[in-house]
């Protein structure tokens, strides 16, 4: 989930809480809100530089070790156990969380967990991780060999299941999943390959009826709610497909690249950062992995001897997990040098995709009947064209074949012959052919002097009951015309009002059936969907960043169930009891009675807080871990957080001392 999912959670309580910080002041003067300043790398880094010491060790920990999985108090203490006291680290997490750089969530137990937001996460990272300006590799460096060069675009794939989905009837079985054939048939016309996906770990619905590739292609149809079901059937919906089929792919592939990430985003923080990383570079250029791998080792993300520690290299994890489903949907390639050094490149970037004049691509109409449509030609316009003629293959080249059965098909869906001849000669590049022009005319010209039409018929057994329903339904314009002595064709919209006058009357016209008595009528909605009229549609250049909450696949990330919290303590009640011990505690630094050192001692251990004491002459920030029994007396086990180092010291060891809390009393 981005920043902007947490915000438009976030209750009033909280966002006053947060824009009430003072380093936000002199931006919310200048007008910015709470959501313009989160994602604005000038302000935060700003903000970074007002943050407490406390402050950056945890965000940096968080960054570099949790990134954006959720996490709870005792991993991130545990992370930060070497460097600072738990006081500390929970101090530094809350002046986190009143900056809205974090969000605090409540299980339905009442157990707190924390999150950082993937979008700010990438601005972290930009913000805390720089990279060398020489870390990248040309392309004449990985010529010898493309290892990997994937589908046709992940677009692309989801637009021929919205052709596949608005062509067919598609009845769901009983148990909510398409028909065996029909998933054959959907999947013959997709350029994914289930390999591709099968070590991401991806988990989803009816995992044992749909194949991984099927999987991600509905995750896709349904995240853009672009599908809708209605009575057991799947079809388009309308208002969203055309919305989609109005945009340009490039939109269309940076919407798809941000739904997978909401979904399958790595969880290791390592190889988030490493995708960040591939990001950053531009499209068309090859990216060494063994460049990759120093770059992670040199900001402390990996180390080194992470290929030997584990049971898969950091290539194979970051392959398996990320780069392989990208390579699949068209967006990588793979590549080797010769020499062994594995490279990857962006054919086509969903960020940063490579700057081209908007151009109207246009087909061609060869005298054959065959359409042939270069890259470039709109979906939009693909999509048209598929509804009058039939399409033969899907590649670099599309190619359609018009015939009489699919100028039917384009009719019956409500388009003209004018209207077809019209879009033709709009988006050919050159003029239609004269016997395709009359052929198609010809083909066209019988269809309309006939008409089946499927209507709703009111019946009477006998001429006596025909009388009654005459009377009752006088002045209700419930019909459009008689059939005879007893039978009407009901209005589709005044069916409902012809039951309710029917039944006060106390006639029950039952349900609707066929007349041939195969059963329901199916409520009239035959036909299938294609026709989107998108000559008609208006819609906004840029997609709608409100996809659906739920989708096909299970995201590994999702902490939608969780509820935020309403409001964040003040620092003193990360202290429970903190009146209740002597303020000189705090405030004198002394030598105390030695069972008057333990209490305090005990204290900051419950706490896990710090003692400032006076050892050997020199003042020395301790964070007691332990207390063990010794010969009559006690010791003391600690970490001294800016040696990092751990020392045991005898209860006489040390002279002056007092309490150090966080937030409290640490400036000293």
């Amino acid at each position: 989930m981005n920043q902007s999912d947490y915000t438009a959670r976030m209750p009033q309580t909280l966002r006053k809480q947060i824009e009430a910080e003072g380093v936000y002041a002199p931006w919310l003067k200048q007008g910015h809100t709470l959501e313009s300043m989160s994602l604005n790398q000038v302000i935060m880094e700003t903000v970074y530089n007002q943050l407490t010491l406390h402050e950056r060790q945890v965000l940096r920990i968080i960054v570099t070790t949790i990134g954006c999985e959720p996490f709870d108090n005792i991993r991130l203490e545990k992370l930060a156990g070497p460097h600072m006291s738990g006081a500390d680290t929970r101090v530094g997490l809350l002046l986190l969380l009143k900056k809205g750089i974090c969000f605090a969530f409540r299980k339905s137990w009442g157990e707190q967990v924390y999150r950082m937001a993937l979008d700010a996460l990438a601005l972290w990272h930009r913000i805390l991780l720089t990279e060398p300006i020489d870390d990248r590799v040309e392309d004449t460096e990985f010529i010898e060999e493309l290892l990997e060069a994937g589908g046709k675009g992940l677009a692309e794939d989801v637009f021929q299941a919205m052709i596949y989905c608005g062509q067919q009837q598609i009845k769901l079985t009983k148990g909510g999943t398409l028909p065996k054939r029909q998933l054959q048939k959907l999947g013959e016309l997709l350029s994914l390959r289930n390999e591709w996906f099968e070590g991401t770990g991806i988990k989803y619905v009816y995992a044992d009826v749909y194949s991984h590739k099927m999987a991600v292609i509905m995750e896709c149809l349904t995240r853009l709610q672009l599908l809708e079901s209605n009575d057991e059937r799947l079809m388009l919906n309308k208002e969203h497909s055309r919305h989609w089929l109005s945009l340009k792919e490039t939109v269309q592939t940076k919407a798809l690249y941000d739904l997978w990430k909401s979904v399958l985003f790595p969880g290791a923080a390592w190889m988030q950062h490493a995708v960040f990383w591939l990001e950053s570079h531009p499209q068309g250029v090859w990216i060494s992995s063994e460049r990759l791998k120093h770059w992670l080792n040199v900001h402390g993300l990996i180390s080194l001897e992470y290929d030997r520690e584990n049971t898969e290299t950091f290539l194979e994890a970051l392959e398996k997990q990320w780069v392989l489903p990208l390579i699949g949907f068209g967006w990588m390639e793979k590549g080797w040098n010769g020499s062994g050094n594995v490279g990857y490149k962006w054919r086509n970037h969903p960020l940063h995709p490579e700057i081209m004049e908007d151009e109207d691509v246009r087909f061609y109409v060869q005298p054959d009947f065959e359409v042939l449509a270069p890259p470039g030609v709109s979906f939009s316009v693909r999509w048209e064209l598929a509804l009058f003629s039939d399409q033969l293959t899907f590649d670099a080249l599309s190619m359609y074949k018009i015939s009489k059965e699919s100028v039917q098909r384009g009719l019956e869906n409500g388009r003209s012959i004018e209207e077809i001849m019209s879009f033709l000669k709009h988006h050919a590049l050159y003029d239609i052919p004269e016997n395709v022009k009359i052929t198609m005319e010809q083909w066209a010209r019988p269809f309309g002097q006939l008409q089946l039409a499927q209507v709703i018929l009111l019946r009477c057994e006998n001429l006596e009951a025909a009388n009654t329903v005459r009377k009752v339904t006088a002045s209700a314009d419930c019909f459009l015309e008689a059939v005879g002595d007893q039978a009407w064709i009901v209005k589709a919209d005044r069916l409902s009002s012809l039951r309710a006058l029917l039944d006060k009357a106390g006639w029950v016209a039952g349900k609707l059936v066929l007349l041939d008595g195969s059963g329901s009528n199916d409520n009239g909605s035959g036909g299938n969907e294609y026709s989107l009229n998108l000559a008609e549609f208006t819609g906004p250049s840029d997609w709608a960043t409100d996809m659906a909450a739920k989708g096909f696949i299970y995201s590994r990330h999702n902490v939608g169930y969780y509820e935020m919290e309403q409001r964040l303590p003040n620092i003193a009640e990360l202290y429970p009891d903190l009146n209740g011990i002597p303020t000189g505690w705090m405030k004198d630094y002394r030598t105390y009675h030695a069972s008057t050192r333990r209490e305090i001692v005990e204290k900051a251990m419950e706490w896990k807080a710090a003692i400032q004491v006076r050892h050997n002459g020199e003042d020395r920030l301790i964070a007691p871990r332990k207390l063990l029994e010794t010969r009559g007396t006690w010791s003391m086990i600690g970490l001294e957080p800016s040696e990092m180092q751990e020392v045991c010291w005898l209860a006489e060891d040390w002279q002056e001392m007092k309490i150090i809390l966080p937030g409290i009393n640490d400036k000293y």
